[in-house]
């Protein structure tokens, strides 16, 4: 038999037998009831902001400036905040009605309302993998589940959304809004990382947006010693490699091989030194341990020069503020066109140092007062649901086991490395002053809240036959 005859046969065969099923195509890992959630949190809160107690015109603060800097494309204040001033910028452009001031207002009520969302959307997708695992006889249907999921996601966002310190920043002329969006950005694209370690594009972007989200916030540099500890629950080698390179950079700053205005012994104190001093003696711990564990080290030098490469490139958002400076803005904050400019605006040269916490009883007392905050704030009742998911981690996937402890140190990091930094006093109004800070923490218990109700919702479930586990993307 000829090649033509057995290609003529084979053809026949296959005619009588069909076209072949193409193979399924991965299902995406963010399913229509995480985009349900996400859509219907983001523009309820939305609605509640603008329809509610959005500024109706300049308020307090710093209010007047924001706004004639987000007009003019200018540099309203250190450090020069040049991603919210593009952010706002285009809100003043784009509404056709009512004043410049209620316009950037705006802009903080839809960051505020994506925050809200981006929460949802964790929540439900990482409760998907919960109900997945969970080995029960207390099950759910499988539609149920998923409402489960948008119910619970949609009150972790609100709950964040609507709480006091967090509140009068969505509905005002404020940077903090597009910070936190962006903080939430970073997690989201961790946890898509951690659940497929394989697709590092999401760790690359996790790396660009926490550059620009330094840009708007210096204060989230306190987020920096937890992300190697998220980057090892997703991926072991990668996380050993961050907690060598951060060693390596502790070693030559402790031998004076960086600049002095990057240099922590010539520009901070004793309890700075301290805190620099137990920080990299953990991070030389920590790279010790998992290079004996691996026995190797630097096998990922490839995605960490990545990831520092795309850092930079999220941080030279910095160079907008120059470039506007040039143009004579109202606003045009310590004159950054020169370099003595630009050096004071970034290193906010006009405010006094850091004056970390400097002993342990002071700082036991504003812990306790933290605490207290956040249970005023984000609420006593909702407390005790953080601590249901930690109830249940034997129960869980290791990939969502792994991700709720590795918020763990995004929360210490969040809560009380920001709280030793701020320093507040015990007076009411350094309350006042330093609770819109303490909401980037609030972040991390309103995704253990969420994650708490959908198991607790789910033990609710009154017993019958159970049913084969529905089949998310894990």
């Amino acid at each position: 038999m000829n090649a033509d005859d057995h290609s003529a046969k084979l053809e026949d065969f296959t005619g009588e037998l069909g076209a072949m099923p193409s193979a399924p195509r991965n299902p995406p890992f963010f399913q229509k009831t995480d985009w349900l959630s996400f859509g219907a949190t983001t523009l309820l809160a939305l609605m509640v902001y603008l329809l509610t107690t959005l500024g109706p015109s300049v308020g307090l603060d710093n209010s007047g400036i924001y706004s004639t800097g987000a007009m003019y494309g200018g540099v309203p204040d250190t450090p020069g905040y040049p991603l919210w001033t593009l952010w706002a910028g285009i809100f003043t452009k784009l509404l056709p009605f009512s004043n410049i001031a209620w316009r950037a207002a705006v802009s903080s009520a839809v960051a505020g309302a994506l925050v809200c969302g981006l929460i949802a959307l964790i929540v439900s997708r990482v409760g998907a993998a919960i109900l997945e695992r969970m080995r029960e006889k207390r099950r759910l249907q499988p539609s149920e589940e998923k409402w489960l999921q948008v119910v619970c996601g949609y009150a972790a966002g609100m709950i964040f959304g609507l709480n006091g310190a967090f509140w009068s920043q969505a509905v005002t002329v404020e940077v903090w809004p597009l910070s936190i969006l962006l903080l939430c950005l970073v997690l989201c694209l961790f946890l898509r990382w951690h659940f497929q370690p394989e697709s590092k594009r999401y760790l690359y972007a996790a790396a660009l947006v926490y550059g620009l989200l330094l840009t708007n916030s210096q204060i989230e540099l306190a987020f920096a010693p937890a992300i190697p500890f998220l980057a090892m629950m997703g991926n072991l080698k990668i996380g050993r490699d961050m907690f060598l390179t951060a060693c390596l950079m502790f070693v030559a700053q402790f031998c004076g091989y960086w600049p002095n205005y990057l240099n922590l012994f010539s520009n901070y104190g004793r309890e700075e030194y301290f805190i620099f001093m137990l920080s990299g003696a953990m991070v030389g711990l920590m790279s010790i341990g998992l290079v004996i564990k691996k026995h190797r080290a630097f096998t990922e030098w490839k995605p960490i020069l990545v990831c520092i490469g795309l850092f930079l490139l999220g941080l030279s958002v910095y160079f907008y503020t120059p470039i506007a400076s040039m143009t004579n803005p109202p606003v045009n904050w310590a004159y950054p066109r020169t370099v003595e400019g630009f050096s004071h605006l970034i290193t906010r040269g006009q405010f006094e140092k850091l004056n970390m916490t400097a002993h342990i009883g002071i700082f036991l007392e504003q812990a306790q007062l933290y605490f207290v905050t956040t249970g005023k704030e984000f609420g006593w009742f909702f407390l005790p649901l953080c601590v249901v998911p930690f109830c249940f981690l034997h129960r869980m996937a290791a990939e969502v086991r792994w991700w709720i402890l590795g918020l763990l140190p995004v929360y210490v990091c969040l809560a009380f490395l920001i709280l030793a930094a701020l320093n507040p006093a015990a007076d009411r109004q350094s309350q006042d002053l330093y609770k819109v800070y303490f909401s980037a923490s609030y972040v991390v218990l309103a995704l253990w809240m969420g994650c708490g109700l959908i198991i607790f919702g789910s033990w609710l479930a009154k017993p019958g036959k159970p049913l084969e586990a529905t089949h998310f993307p894990i």
